[in-house]
């Protein structure tokens, strides 16, 4: 909302000056380390914070990450994008491009480096049609300031960039996962070897995690990284024998990132089950032997003795009984004294009465004790086992330490259970209470995943619960889902490693909502159920009016829009001379006419502080209030509480007329209170109980039923605290919106609302810049309406952008007024600035006219001496240096219909430096114009649109200048026939005009 002499400009400068000292001090943006310094790198936001040159666009056509990439049209165009860098720090520059079509060899990126000392470097690419990834590491050398990527398709096809990179070169991330390891299995050992890792740093060592199933903690060491070993071996000793452990293996680089998980089960055997495995006895037996086998003191692997099998011999155990259908390991350590084409032959006998099968184990022919291991499954407990060992070989042969024991089954899959006993406990018309059973699993639970959709999406949601340790039943309100719809809706369990079970599904239909005040009418009911019905398919257009001219602005967008705005809004507000009274009655009367005529009609009240008179102003709403007079306001009983209930039984009287007319109101009192715009905001407690009490003397004292009530905070800012403290709760407010100015339709306000809204309407409570429509649809569907304040509908947003968002398809209005949209008549000339309107600020100026940071040092202040006309001119000092120029640009937002040539009032410095008139089309097309800066007299600059060219740099677009919409304008200065240093123009008056036939 604004006071007459704009509130939102007050508070607009305070956050604007912020920007502006940004943008000419030393940036002052704190990032995380390794934070992306661009600000929109993969064009989510489409073209924001980019420089285009040419004509590239947005598209969705092609992607890297997120939805939207930038197509570069072949020979027609690039852009730039530049942030601030800090001399001897390293960056890490990178940028992924595809190519559509193939026959392109070698493309270039340049990284331009700029300041007081300029460089250039390059990414190279090969002309792929796969996404490609390049980059760099740069340090800026003394006097580099800023950092730009920035790019040209001079090549025959077209090509797409994607999910830029600039950032300070801290490792985030994450090095390569480490092979699968192998496994040598012993009764309470496991002995695993793996192929390491790689990073884009340095991998710092392994994390080797492991637990036995049946346990609930894990036990977790650390294998160190060695520069020459690709291959890294470690013996988990003291495991259980008998038993399952769960393992899982990640890398570790040096900045303390991790790999995924690999993962798996492994199984430590049971006792041995052949007698003297070891031969530890000094003879063979049990064993029986053929030719000579002996056992033997000499070079055993273990223990004092080993059998040792001349050539032409043989050797085999007694036979073993088999437990059932089970797997079993076989182990035994073998050596030759000479290398022989061929091993030793061992093989495992399994037999039954019936019959026999030989299973042939692989063995070394190594002259080192080596370790063979093998495992088999046996179908039946009427089986039995022998193991057999066989020298043909001409050499010696040894054999140690001969094992077989039984494994324990491992489970079949490494997942969890899938949760059981999914129901639904309760349901209403955005939330369904959700109840399941805890899982198990090998590797534990981490966390369980919620998926739902409506039946006829494509899409699923997701949100994760937490595992809690202990905790045996599980229950979740989902929140968030479309009233009067049928739900699909699954659960899963994620383990440790992400693991993810199977998952348990059950189907709901959610119930219809209710606005909170239980006696609602039905005519407050039948507007819930509007807003509910439009969310994500369309936008209710609105428009606020001061409620001295209770439909000035309405009828303003009807009439450049030929339709009527769905919203029509006003204000109580306060005292602003006259009969107060009657200005209210003349509201309440156009209110009533309006909700009569079908629009929906949304109220708010810049209340006084209870303590000021009826004939306060802007000063009460604006003013301070103690703590303890704010506890007071909210208590029952006091003095200050009574003068606040006066103030609100006269607001609700007027209700009460809309009421009786079957009126229902989007209510939407005590707005922005995240902030200290006002006297009832940054008190999060006092605040809800503030909201308390009128809902209570609304609802229960006044029978105010038409009522829906909007909780409506500041986007939130520097200057806006986080407002999720101030929300009142479910059962005090119906419809969530967020009030957001300066064009800033981030998705952070709109998720903040997603998120407390549990699935209740949202909206933007009020705007000056109009949303995007197609972002909206994309990125923010959830919105059901906008209110445009007052003034702003065209003091922040051109014609063109007015008309294109009331017509759009999404836009949800109440019918067309039959005149169609206005058509402006020809004027003599628009103004493009005349530096009135900045109130003697500086810095309100400067939040306007922004320094290209790209070039020297430019600044603007206001001038009272130097001007051409009224009060003040626009002073801009500058230097010209290297890179060469200087240069303050403004947005725009308007159209010049009709226009021939730009005029403006100059006082130049005899420099006979160059300067440069430059404006942007909406879609990116670049017009320049120079003059030479010559003399000190005042003159009057008149220069045609026909001799403005596009730059060099600036070929793409239809070569064409077209007024219908201006986004940007700019004075440049250039050395030209100066010299390189500083000078201050004065300049005043800035006009687009028509010429005359002596101009002309």
């Amino acid at each position: 909302m604004a006071a007459r002499t704009s509130k939102k400009w007050l508070h607009g400068c305070l956050a604007l000056a912020l920007f502006v000292a940004s943008m000419i001090l030393p940036p002052a943006v704190s990032h995380s380390a390794g934070e992306n310094l661009l600000g929109n790198p993969g064009f989510e936001a489409g073209e924001v914070s980019w420089e285009k040159w040419g004509s590239p666009v947005v598209t969705t056509a092609e992607k890297h990450g997120g939805v939207r990439s930038l197509q570069v049209k072949r020979n027609t165009g690039g852009a730039s994008a530049s942030v601030a860098v800090q001399e001897g720090k390293t960056y890490r520059v990178g940028l992924w491009v595809k190519f559509s079509g193939t026959g392109v060899t070698n493309a270039v990126i340049d990284l331009d480096a700029f300041g007081n000392q300029q460089t250039k470097e390059h990414l190279y690419y090969s002309g792929s049609t796969q996404w490609e990834y390049k980059q760099l590491l740069y340090t800026p050398a003394p006097g580099v300031q800023y950092v730009r990527l920035s790019f040209w398709n001079s090549t025959t096809k077209d090509y797409y960039i994607d999910d830029a990179v600039i950032r300070e070169n801290v490792d985030i991330e994450r090095p390569s996962m480490p092979g699968a390891w192998k496994t040598e299995h012993e009764p309470e050992s496991l002995k695993l070897t793996w192929p390491g890792s790689t990073d884009d740093m340095a991998v710092d060592s392994y994390q080797l995690s492991y637990k036995r199933i049946d346990e609930p903690g894990w036990t977790t060491l650390s294998v160190p990284q060695q520069e020459t070993v690709t291959s890294y071996t470690y013996t988990l000793q003291n495991l259980d024998p008998f038993s399952v452990y769960a393992i899982m293996l990640r890398s570790k680089d040096t900045a303390g990132n991790t790999s995924d998980a690999v993962m798996g089960l492994e199984a430590t055997p049971g006792e041995n089950l052949l007698p003297n495995g070891g031969f530890d006895s000094g003879t063979v037996e049990p064993w029986t032997g053929t030719g000579t086998v002996q056992a033997t003191t000499y070079g055993t692997y273990s223990g004092q003795y080993a059998a040792q099998l001349l050539s032409s011999s043989a050797i085999r155990s007694e036979v073993i009984e088999v437990d059932g259908e089970s797997p079993y390991l076989v182990s035994y350590w073998t050596r030759a004294t000479a290398v022989q084409p061929e091993a030793m032959t061992v093989s495992l006998s399994v037999y039954d009465e019936h019959s026999e099968s030989v299973h042939p184990l692989t063995t070394h022919t190594a002259t080192v004790w080596t370790r063979s291991e093998g495992q088999l499954r046996t179908a039946s407990d009427e089986e039995y086992m022998q193991l057999t060992a066989r020298n043909q070989t001409g050499a010696e042969q040894f054999l140690d330490q001969v094992y077989i024991g039984k494994l324990p089954e491992l489970p079949e899959n490494l997942a969890p259970a899938a949760p059981a006993g999914f129901i639904v406990n309760a349901v209403d018309g955005v939330s369904a209470e959700l109840e399941w059973a805890a899982s198990t699993g090998p590797f534990g639970v981490k966390h369980y995943s919620i998926s739902y959709k409506k039946a006829a999406d494509l899409e699923w949601s997701n949100v994760t619960i937490p595992y809690v340790p202990g905790q045996s039943l599980y229950d979740y309100k989902l929140e968030g889902l479309s009233p009067e719809s049928f739900y699909a809706i699954e659960v899963k369990a994620v383990s440790e490693g992400t693991a993810v079970s199977a998952a348990s599904s059950l189907q709901v239909t959610t119930g219809k909502m209710y606005p909170v005040n239980p006696g609602a009418s039905e005519e407050a009911a039948a507007l819930l159920d509007r807003l509910y019905a439009t969310v994500g398919s369309a936008v209710y257009t609105g428009q606020h009016n001061y409620y001295e001219a209770p439909s000035l602005w309405y009828d303003t967008a009807a009439e450049l829009t030929g339709y009527y705005p769905a919203l029509w809004g006003s204000d109580f507000a306060y005292y602003t001379g006259g009969d107060f009274s009657a200005m209210r009655q003349a509201m309440i009367d156009e209110a009533i006419s309006k909700g009569h005529a079908g629009n929906i009609i949304t109220l708010t009240y810049h209340e006084p502080r209870p303590m000021d008179s009826a004939t306060a102003g802007w000063e009460s709403v604006t003013g301070d209030v103690t703590a303890a007079q704010m506890t007071d306001i909210v208590t029952p009983g006091t003095a200050l509480y009574n003068q606040w209930a006066a103030q609100v039984d006269e607001v609700a009287g007027y209700l009460a007329q809309l009421r009786d007319e079957g009126i229902p109101v989007l209510w939407r009192p005590y707005h922005e209170m995240n902030a200290e715009f006002f006297w009832w905001g940054a008190r999060p407690e006092l605040f809800r109980q503030l909201w308390d009490n009128m809902y209570d003397r609304f609802t229960n004292l006044h029978g105010l039923d038409n009522l829906i009530w909007v909780w409506s905070p500041n986007a939130e800012s520097s200057w806006a605290y986080d407002s999720a403290p101030y929300y009142p709760g479910h059962d005090a407010v119906d419809v969530l919106a967020m009030d957001i100015y300066n064009n800033d339709y981030r998705d952070t306000y709109y998720n903040k609302l997603v998120q407390l809204s549990g699935g209740r309407p949202i909206a933007i409570g009020e705007n000056g810049e109009l949303p995007d429509m197609d972002m909206l649809r994309e990125k923010q569907s959830r919105y059901v309406y906008f209110m445009t304040w007052s003034q702003y509908l065209t003091d922040k947003n051109s014609l063109s952008a007015i008309q294109s968002l009331y017509s759009s398809p999404r836009a949800l209005n109440n019918g067309e007024t039959g005149n169609g949209p206005y058509v402006p008549p020809p004027a003599d000339s628009y103004i493009i600035d005349d530096f009135e309107q900045y109130g003697s600020s500086n810095s309100s100026l400067r939040s306007k006219w922004q320094r290209n940071v790209s070039g020297n040092e430019a600044t603007v202040t206001l001038d009272t001496y130097h001007l051409n006309s009224g009060t003040y001119g626009m002073k801009l000092d500058y230097t010209v240096g290297n890179p060469g120029y200087a240069g303050v640009y403004r947005s725009m937002g308007k159209e010049w219909p009709g226009m021939e040539a730009i005029s403006f009032w100059l006082q130049p410095d005899s420099s006979n430096r160059q300067l440069a008139v430059q404006f942007h089309e909406t879609n990116g097309e670049v017009w320049e114009a120079s003059i030479p800066v010559q003399g000190t007299s005042p003159v009057l600059v008149t220069i045609p649109f026909t001799e403005f060219l596009r730059p060099g740099w600036s070929t793409g677009g239809n070569g064409i200048i077209d007024l219908g919409s201006i986004k940007e304008f700019a004075f440049y200065i250039a050395q030209g026939s100066g010299t390189q240093g500083s000078g201050t123009l004065y300049i005043d008056d800035v006009k687009a005009i028509r010429l005359t036939e002596a101009e002309e």
